[in-house]
């Protein structure tokens, strides 16, 4: 119980540190998560998966934004995920399987605000990476959502473009 204790509060303190190292901000809700095309776990239970998936999302968010200038925030509101791969029954529990038919999705509309609180961006983004595994980037195989966040990775900077904060 102590342990679980200190990796809450560890993963607390990192996500404030991680945080307060970005320029702009990101704000993220998520609408109807139980009616997601598909976010369910492999191998541990709905609740702790959503959890983590949401939190994991959330920090990439907010690492995405910390490419923008000093007080802009990105606000998501998330309507729809799809991970890449799709849950199938193994030998003795189910598995997450990755075929090229089962590609990653995430609806979401989304506002970009600049320091003084004005709107320079708005849209409703329905994005899907249907070529997902013909991606050659080490994030999607070493890292968790590797594949959905090369997604967004890939949205966000071409979105963003304009805006983005020249690395010196």
């Amino acid at each position: 119980m102590k342990l679980n204790k200190l990796l809450k509060l560890f993963t607390s303190l990192s996500l404030v540190f991680a945080t307060a190292a970005y320029a702009g901000n990101a704000e993220v809700n998520w609408t109807n998560p139980d009616d997601y095309r598909d976010i369910r776990p492999a191998n541990q239970s709905k609740k702790r998966f959503h959890e983590k998936t949401f939190e994991e999302f959330e920090e990439f968010f907010t690492e995405l934004a910390g490419k923008l200038p000093e007080g802009y925030q990105l606000k998501l509101n998330v309507t729809d995920v799809d991970l890449a791969g799709n849950v199938e029954f193994g030998r003795t529990q189910p598995i997450r399987i990755v075929r090229q038919l089962f590609f990653p999705r995430m609806d979401f509309d989304y506002q970009l605000l600049d320091a003084n609180n004005q709107v320079l961006m708005a849209e409703n983004v329905e994005l899907k990476d249907m070529n997902f595994l013909n991606n050659i980037r080490t994030r999607t195989s070493t890292e968790s959502l590797g594949y959905e966040k090369v997604m967004l990775e890939k949205w966000f900077n071409q979105t963003m473009k304009e805006h983005l904060v020249k690395e010196k």
